[in-house]
């Protein structure tokens, strides 16, 4: 008995087929949601939010069905990411910064840093905290603290006006810097998934590693990747009951028991 999968999915959202977005809705709106949660916390109050964001992302010309059929779970989830935050910000654009940052000036300030700490600093521009961070990174929170303590004071000899929230700020306006300066050089997916997963060798890590030192874009990626992870790793699909409300709104209908489900419930 063949198991469908996200790569089934894809193929099918791109076909339009209702199993598709079905599949799309029990397996990713507890992930849209886990997103909307952490770039949105002010927005908390909001709890129908979730419910304006998907009935966006059912549409087959979003990039995030344009994936080959190689196309990683993982890499899936990234693209999904791209995908809500544009939903959420083209509704309600979220406040622009007073002060103005960009690569270029985090490129000056951390040219001491390696390839590890620069994802620390990134990790703040996308929302997580210490702890949050050294969750995604395995290390020990005082490390990630005291990088982005160095951080901060690197990029303050480069600004005339500085404070400490300044990365955080900049979070939205560096992640749409970063995608738009890839090159042809740029590490592939499977590099930074080989890394998570342990599959790399010690001269693969040093090539990586002295790429990133010099990209923003995979930096970015990389730290991407490790945050859609930690999502699928954390987060469980919905029960046919939980998914049933989504997909009424969505007119979509209800996925059947498999021989699986019927056997083991």
């Amino acid at each position: 008995m063949s198991i469908y999968t996200s790569h089934d999915m894809i193929r099918d959202c791109r076909e339009n087929k209702p199993e598709g977005w079905s599949y799309l809705v029990t397996h990713y709106a507890p992930v849209t949601g886990r997103l909307l949660e952490h770039y949105y916390e002010a927005r908390a109050a909001e709890t129908k939010r979730i419910e304006r964001v998907l009935p966006a992302l059912l549409n087959p010309a979003l990039p995030m069905f344009a994936a080959p059929g190689a196309a990683t779970e993982r890499e899936f989830v990234v693209a999904l990411r791209d995908a809500v935050l544009h939903v959420v910000e083209k509704e309600e654009a979220s406040g622009t910064p007073e002060l103005t940052l960009d690569l270029d000036t985090l490129t000056a300030a951390f040219t001491p840093f390696t390839a590890t700490e620069r994802q620390f600093v990134w990790l703040e521009s996308m929302n997580y905290s210490d702890m949050q961070a050294a969750l995604l990174m395995n290390l020990e929170q005082a490390t990630i603290r005291k990088a982005r303590d160095r951080a901060g004071e690197l990029l303050r000899e480069k600004l005339d006006s500085w404070n400490k929230g300044l990365i955080r700020e900049h979070g939205l306006a560096l992640g749409r810097l970063a995608a738009g300066v890839r090159g042809p050089s740029c590490l592939p997916a499977g590099a930074f998934l080989d890394t998570i997963d342990g599959r790399i060798t010690w001269s693969r890590r040093k090539d990586y590693e002295s790429h990133l030192t010099a990209c923003w874009h995979c930096v970015d990626y990389f730290c991407r990747i490790r945050e859609a992870d930690n999502a699928l790793r954390h987060v469980k699909p919905l029960s046919m009951e939980q998914a049933a409300p989504f997909l009424k709104l969505l007119g979509l209908p209800e996925q059947k028991k498999t021989f699986w489900k019927k056997m083991f419930s």
